[in-house]
């Protein structure tokens, strides 16, 4: 391989001893995959020309940074940059849920999303079932946000029943930092040479991600970083390496 453009299929997955990956799955679209080495060291200067010019050095440690960029915000790849742990919520019916007190014109967000067959009733004793577009009015089924309109004579607080849609919910920081296999399938994009490369990163530890355009106005990514960790037991066979390998494939 002479000239190269990598492009490819990233797929990440567990990380075993010796080198291995666990069950693995594909990150979708990944823009960016670089990795960072770096040697540091420490200098001796010698003190007896009266120049103190560098007369020794002592290699103190071997790192390998990496950069990921995804372009596909699924509930995998949000994890990893959030430390997050993924809960499947599956289409439900909520009964009781209490509103808290409200005023006329105060916006409700109800616990679930995707609601429908809202019932609200107040906690009078013979309790009055609230009237949409009178006493409320659902400003966002999917977000599950109401606009409370006539509430005065009502005993609060209200309660409502409603059907809940299905949705995967991500919390945030409730994880140790990731740490994951990573494995490219890759292709040389120059001049059509189309030469197939494999690259193996055995121990990635994630960063958190340093920042998350929820609102913008162009395309969303996910940036991470992190560490290549030093693999000692597959440092042990020397085809491996302790930190990952590239694969140049022949052609078949």
């Amino acid at each position: 391989m002479k000239d190269f453009s990598l492009q490819g299929k990233v797929y990440l997955g567990a990380s075993l001893a010796g080198g291995k990956p666990g069950a693995m799955h594909w990150v979708n679209d990944a823009g960016v995959l670089q990795i960072s080495p770096t040697v540091s060291e420490e200098k001796r200067q010698e003190s007896h020309s009266g120049l103190r010019q560098t007369s020794a050095t002592l290699n103190t440690g071997t790192e390998v940074a990496f950069t990921l960029t995804l372009y596909h915000g699924t509930a995998k790849n949000l994890a990893l940059g959030l430390y997050g742990t993924e809960r499947t919520i599956v289409a439900g019916t909520v009964t009781d849920e209490p509103i808290p007190t409200v005023v006329d014109g105060d916006m409700v967000v109800l616990d679930r999303g995707g609601i429908s067959a809202l019932v609200i009733e107040d906690s009078d004793g013979a309790p009055t079932t609230l009237v949409e577009d009178t006493h409320y009015r659902i400003a966002s089924a999917t977000g599950g946000v109401l606009e409370m309109l006539d509430v005065s004579a009502l005993t609060q607080p209200l309660l409502a029943d409603y059907e809940n849609g299905a949705a995967t919910d991500l919390t945030m920081f409730t994880q140790q930092a990731p740490i994951r296999y990573l494995m490219l399938d890759g292709v040389n994009t120059v001049d059509g040479g189309g030469e197939n490369v494999r690259v193996r990163l055995y121990k990635l530890k994630f960063n958190p991600v340093s920042q998350l355009d929820l609102i913008n106005s162009s395309f969303g990514e996910i940036s991470l970083t992190g560490t290549c960790l030093f693999e000692s037991t597959a440092a042990m066979d020397e085809a491996l390496g302790g930190f990952g390998r590239i694969e140049l494939l022949e052609a078949s």
